[in-house]
């Protein structure tokens, strides 16, 4: 079996629904043996630079089960028969979790809720942090401007009726054009009283075709030419811009490599690319900026 590049979204899912006593360490002693490799042979295992052996499958759909088993046992379900595969590890994000809770047979608001919010926080990771550049939303009705610009940390999330507003995705708070730019819309269904997990990753996650170009004009960063219509869809969405300053950094952020025509990311390329988003802040800051914001959009 190959490297999983979404299991570490898998994972953080499952603790925060399930619950999980031991440590990522000692779950890497369990599976790797004793001794100082465990822990970062798990972290590698869990962020797809490490290849999930048929072996390491069967152990960590083991571990899984032994948890899935205590939390039912716990509520006077009955034990458990049919329990985790070790290709379930394999599924798409949302079928796992749902997965997981079909096994479980339960899980409470606050543990779901948990888990959305957790999800989120890893796939819009620039949403409500500081930074002089600034991801803005700007609201047009059909007809005219309708101003409004939301910078990351504002008070409160520009809301659009879809139907009667147009919408634009800017930076501000920059002084040149980067080398290109990276862009994508995470949805949070919660106001509608669901999580993700109900819907496919494809009607949670998208993409403005990406690397993009975009011009700087007049101070302000048009990640989009121009507005468009907002997509009928309801929900709150984190929108999050990642500019990238020095062109052959692209290689070590961009799974499809460093001539990727402009695409949308799929599943496995978006969950390794925010595993390298976060590798190349931490190693080389300078090349690469990431802001986020918000808005919600009514039906």
């Amino acid at each position: 079996m190959s490297a999983i590049p979404n299991l570490y979204l898998k994972w953080r899912a499952f603790r925060e629904l399930i619950g999980m006593p031991l440590s990522d360490a000692q779950i890497g002693a369990q599976i790797f043996g004793e001794g100082r490799e465990g822990a970062p042979k798990f972290s590698k295992l869990i962020y797809g630079d490490y290849g999930c052996s048929p072996e390491i499958a069967v152990e960590l759909a083991s571990i899984i089960n032994k948890r899935l088993d205590t939390s039912r046992r716990g509520r006077g379900l009955p034990a458990l028969d049919a329990g985790l595969k070790p290709g379930d590890l394999t599924l798409p994000l949302h079928a796992f979790i749902r997965r997981l809770e079909a096994i479980v047979e339960t899980s409470d608001a606050d543990s779901r809720d948990r888990a959305q919010q957790a999800l989120l926080s890893d796939l819009a990771p620039a949403f409500g942090q500081p930074g002089s550049a600034r991801l803005v939303v700007e609201r047009f009705s059909m007809t005219r401007s309708m101003g409004g610009f939301l910078p990351s940390g504002g008070e409160g999330p520009i809301i659009f009726e879809a139907g009667k507003h147009k919408g634009r995705l800017a930076v501000r708070g920059i002084d040149r054009q980067p080398a290109m730019a990276y862009t994508f819309l995470a949805r949070d269904p919660r106001p509608l009283g669901q999580h993700s997990w109900d819907f496919n990753w494809s009607e949670t996650l998208s993409w403005l075709p990406s690397p993009s170009r975009p011009a700087f004009v007049e101070g302000e960063l048009l990640l989009m030419p121009q507005a468009a219509p907002i997509n009928p869809t309801p929900g709150r969405f984190l929108a999050t811009s990642v500019l990238l300053w020095d062109e052959t950094a692209r290689a070590a952020l961009d799974p499809r490599g460093a001539s990727a025509d402009p695409d949308a990311l799929d599943e496995a390329q978006t969950s390794r690319f925010l595993t390298n988003l976060r590798r190349l802040q931490r190693r080389k800051p300078e090349a690469v900026t990431a802001s986020g914001a918000e808005y919600e959009v009514r039906v």
